[in-house]
């Protein structure tokens, strides 16, 4: 080409080039927008979460206390007057130690569950996924420890099917080596499976003969279906089934929680022998109930029925404290002699010295005119 001549491919040639910068940055500010996006939601997800946090632990003690109250605010008032919070909240941690594990088990699982069967580009902004990932690892292997110490026997193998789900999703989401995956997800499912129903065989036929059919379905199902829970499900039906376990678990989980707690003691049960008449041979009599406080002129007692009582020291000849005897198994079922409605814990811990019951605990005076 000769000097001063003008190039006619140049101009298309510049057209052809210089949208490339901008599609760049419109990429960018693309992702950056996402990325923003998914902090709001991330942000608004903690603030939601510590707003109910604190106050879901301090609406059960109030339902506690008007529960013993016997729906009576006056006696409410004076129960959180002087209960003990430091006794309330052990009540509280005591009763409701199974339920940790249960959360972060079943939030980790459908996460992971939604996050193996969802799109590669829709997994950021599931919420459900999110949720299950900021579980921790180490979190997850100890809520399988506590949960195989203080969960009943007959709820174990659910905690089994839980933990091979999420070991299982967890190695498949990784995409780790085939083999791997063919071993965590099918091989072992199927092995633990074998041995549960070995260790388990007499208690399910126990429990068929028996007619406990909600015991023989809890011994029966978890382990067969371990094996199906370490698969994706089909893309359409991911997020209806795991949103709906979600809000099923969610909706029953106060419940459950209200439930057990509700019928919690909170206050020792004491068994009181009082003698109003000393001057009399009446027999004296015998309040059963929990102490409310003590002072140096007198002693609030709430009976039973729920009614408060006030009576002096002078008159108080004695008084103990009622043993638990705990609550009576109603699943006639055992497993190699272990009941199905006792936890491991209660084979490790030491057991309760038997003693012989005070008669003042059947209401019967110790001291006879």
């Amino acid at each position: 080409m000769a000097v001063g001549e003008v190039d006619p491919d140049a101009g298309s040639r510049l057209a052809t080039i210089a949208p490339a910068p901008a599609t760049s940055d419109g990429q960018n500010r693309d992702r950056q927008t996402r990325d923003g996006q998914t902090g709001d939601r991330q942000t608004r997800d903690r603030q939601w979460l510590l707003t109910v946090l604190p106050a879901a632990p301090l609406l059960l003690l109030l339902l506690r206390l008007w529960y013993l109250s016997r729906q009576n605010l006056q006696t409410m008032l004076l129960l959180v007057q002087d209960v003990s919070p430091l006794g309330l909240i052990s009540t509280l941690l005591i009763t409701l130690v199974w339920i940790l594990p249960l959360v972060t088990l079943v939030g980790r699982t459908l996460g992971e569950l939604l996050r193996a069967s969802a799109a590669r580009e829709d997994i950021d902004s599931l919420r459900l996924v999110r949720a299950g990932l900021r579980i921790p690892p180490w979190v997850v292997a100890l809520s399988v420890v506590l949960a195989a110490l203080t969960w009943q026997l007959r709820f174990l193998p659910l905690l089994l099917m839980m933990t091979l789900a999420v070991s299982g999703l967890g190695v498949r989401n990784s995409r780790r080596n085939p083999l791997l995956v063919q071993a965590v997800c099918v091989a072992l499912p199927i092995a633990m499976a074998i041995l549960a129903y070995l260790w388990l065989g007499p208690a399910i036929v126990s429990a068929v003969r028996q007619g406990q059919a909600g015991t023989a379905l809890l011994l029966v199902l978890p382990p067969a279906l371990a094996i199906l829970a370490t698969g994706p499900v089909p893309r359409p039906a991911a997020r209806p089934l795991t949103s709906s376990i979600a809000t099923v678990a969610v909706l029953l989980t106060p419940f459950l929680v209200g439930a057990n707690f509700l019928k919690a003691p909170i206050l020792p049960t004491v068994a009181v022998e009082i003698d109003a008449n000393p001057d009399d041979r009446t027999p004296p009599e015998v309040w059963i109930g929990y102490v409310i406080s003590v002072n140096d002129r007198m002693t609030t007692l709430l009976d039973q029925q729920g009614t408060v009582r006030f009576v002096l020291n002078d008159q108080v000849m004695s008084e103990t404290i009622c043993p638990d005897n705990g609550r009576l198994p109603t699943v006639p079922v055992t497993a190699h002699g272990w009941q199905v409605e006792q936890p491991m814990l209660s084979w490790i811990a030491p057991a309760p010295r038997q003693v012989s019951t005070d008669p003042r605990c059947e209401g019967r005076p110790l001291h006879k005119p």
